[in-house]
């Protein structure tokens, strides 16, 4: 009986479960019948856009041709799933499984219904017999007057239990027969098995809707940069030129004829050194050697660039690791480099430095970064030197939305500020230049103070 009951518990599950997903896999394919028909106008408004124009553009009337093409071969791909889903539930209908379980559990409901009245009725008539039968037993000792008499009423009794007998050994066989077949648990198995081929088209046709989206997303996103290039042709300087204007005015200290401001405006469309020499470094040299090469790249822009190309084999290196001579000579050669940058207000050349030595280590008794042979350089602790790298970044920002500019300001003041700290620039001085950024380019104020109370945690 505990089996029937778990069996009839798993077949009133499987055909709620049926049903429901009948149900639900209907509305699915009516909201996919919906995207189906906005894909296919939106291919055809787009197709006329693109063709409207090709006289303007070629660029912008491929891309939204490409887009159009795109959307309506996805809509034939939906409507394609479409068919695979209502195509599933007919066969599965057509299979008459559930009609089957549902017979199946009809039937063992009247048989357990049957079985329990003949169970009782058994009981009734097997005490019947057990009373008549004991007074039987008695009339033949004490009374034999009575005894033919009572003789054949415990007869008929005993008749009657033993048809009652004979009824409810007969109901149970067959309730045993219907529990011993296969067929109800490997329909309801199939009936499974066929819900499970429609859930997985579903998950097949939601998958290629979420691909498609990711590449009309990138496609958006490919658009938007090439517009962006296009249409870029204000003068990048404007905005750095207000911002030293308006900082300048409330400067109340004296002026200096040359900062690292002004160095970086004036810095502003000269032609760059580009070379892919690699400046020799790593071969026993003595201090005086040394002495003499950090005054030659001092002097050489081009010996700069090749020894920054050095950093940066090494920093894209899987190790980062420099062997102990390589260290002591970069090392003595980046305090040069930052010394002349101190002097001649090179902002961008000594934040070139100051990122190659967050990685490059050397290991000798203990480790040594880089990072903390140049951490009390005096050129850290001038704030003109840090807001002229914070103006480098941002004027390299492509434009876009305002939300997008002002994300990415965000992002180089938080890097900015963790530099800041880390080469022992006061908080004092770090949290105004931040607040003096977040001001200027009115950033969200809840944004900004959450970032000055993380400086505040780091200090």
């Amino acid at each position: 009986m505990l089996y029937s009951q778990d069996l009839k518990n798993k077949a009133s599950s499987v055909i709620s479960n049926t049903n429901l997903g009948w149900q639900q896999t209907g509305i699915i394919c009516d909201c996919l019948q919906d995207r189906y028909e906005i894909e296919m106008k939106y291919s055809k408004a787009i197709e006329k856009l693109a063709t409207k124009l090709a006289p303007i553009n070629e660029f912008f009337s491929a891309s939204f041709g490409i887009r159009a093409q795109l959307s309506s071969q996805f809509a034939e791909e939906i409507k394609g799933e479409i068919d695979i889903m209502k195509q599933l539930i007919v066969q599965q209908k057509a299979t008459q499984y559930l009609d089957y379980v549902k017979l199946w559990d009809s039937q063992l409901q009247s048989i357990k219904s049957n079985l329990k009245a003949a169970e009782g009725y058994l009981k009734n008539k097997k005490r019947e017999y057990e009373i008549e039968g004991t007074f039987e037993l008695v009339y033949s000792a004490c009374q034999p007057d009575k005894l033919e008499k009572q003789k054949n009423k415990a007869a008929a009794c005993k008749k009657e239990y033993q048809q009652a007998k004979g009824n409810y050994l007969e109901l149970k066989s067959e309730m045993e027969q219907v529990l011993k077949e296969q067929e109800a648990e490997a329909t309801l198995d199939q009936l499974q098995q066929l819900s499970l081929q429609r859930l997985n088209a579903i998950k097949d046709c939601i998958l290629k809707i979420f691909v498609y989206e990711s590449s009309i997303a990138k496609n958006h996103l490919y658009d938007l940069e090439k517009m962006s290039d296009r249409l870029h042709d204000q003068d990048q300087n404007l905005f750095i030129e207000e911002f030293i204007k308006k900082t300048k005015q409330q400067e109340t200290n004296p002026i200096e004829l040359e900062s690292f401001l002004t160095k970086l405006l004036d810095s502003q469309g000269q032609q760059q050194i580009y070379t892919t020499n690699i400046y020799p470094i790593g071969l026993e040299k003595t201090e005086e050697q040394i002495q003499q090469e950090t005054k030659e790249i001092q002097d050489q822009p081009q010996k700069q660039e090749e020894f920054l190309n050095f950093l940066s084999q090494k920093f894209n290196s899987s190790s980062f690791q420099l062997t102990l001579q390589e260290f002591i000579q970069c090392t003595n050669i980046s305090i040069g480099i930052l010394d002349y940058c101190y002097e001649n207000k090179n902002a961008i050349l000594a934040q070139q430095l100051l990122q190659f030595s967050f990685g490059l280590f050397t290991k000798d008794t203990q480790t040594r970064y880089m990072q903390d042979m140049l951490v009390n350089h005096q050129i850290w602790q001038h704030r003109d030197y840090w807001e002229a790298v914070i103006i480098n970044q941002i004027s390299k920002i492509k434009k876009g939305t305002k939300e997008n500019i002002n994300t990415s300001i965000l992002s180089i003041l938080t890097q900015v500020a963790q530099h800041m700290l880390m080469f022992k620039l006061s908080p004092d001085l770090v949290r105004d230049i931040v607040q003096k950024f977040s001001q200027f380019f009115k950033l969200n104020k809840e944004i900004a103070d959450d970032l000055i109370q993380a400086i505040n945690s780091q200090v």
